[in-house]
């Protein structure tokens, strides 16, 4: 019933994702994206003309920084713990919609350099957008004077990590409820950096 309900683009795309989440980029064909997705070889190729183009599509399609740069414009009120909390739950949300996207990138990073760059680059901008924020707050007093750029980089590295570890290994790694690792990551960084 879904099916019939996305573009047959939409199909592909959420197709290939899959298939190569689970496969590997190198390991899925057309016709393998073609059969999930329940249209013809020639389709895929009408749409996107390649696999990579495929993905590539995927990536573009999917790229959660205008999103987070907007959301994130409409929850700020300026409380560094309220604030550092509602980042957390936009950060996560996200990355957990993109998680095909986020693992086709780890397995492909020496095959497919381009991903990497590609992440590194929805990175900066987000490091952009929370450094910004940091800088605001010590011009506000609100925040001890640090090196903004730093602290949104740590920030986000602490929340990749915890990211990418459920994504990979479940609970395995990181095996404390989600709101936990979320209440007590916010605390922290909001202990060393009250003034």
């Amino acid at each position: 019933m879904l099916k019939n309900k996305l573009s047959t683009s939409e199909r592909i795309l959420q197709s290939a994702l899959q298939l190569m989440k689970d496969k590997g980029f190198h390991l899925v064909t057309i016709k393998d994206i073609a059969d999930k997705a329940s249209v013809s070889e020639m389709t895929v190729f009408r749409h996107f003309e390649t696999k990579k183009g495929v993905l590539e599509a995927a990536i573009e399609t999917n790229t959660v920084v205008p999103s987070f740069k907007q959301t994130l414009d409409k929850i700020i009120i300026w409380d560094l713990e309220q604030d550092l909390l509602q980042i957390v739950h936009l950060y996560l949300d996200l990355m957990e919609q993109n998680e095909s996207i986020c693992l086709i990138a780890v397995q492909e990073r020496a095959s497919m350099p381009e991903l990497a760059d590609l992440v590194s680059e929805n990175t900066e901008q987000l490091k952009g957008y929370i450094t910004a924020y940091f800088n605001t707050m010590q011009e506000e007093k609100k925040m001890i004077p640090t090196n903004s750029y730093t602290q949104a980089s740590t920030f986000l590295a602490t929340l990749f990590s915890y990211f990418i570890s459920t994504a990979l290994w479940g609970e395995k790694f990181v095996n404390v409820p989600k709101e936990e690792f979320i209440k007590n990551t916010v605390q922290t960084f909001c202990h060393g950096l009250h003034p």
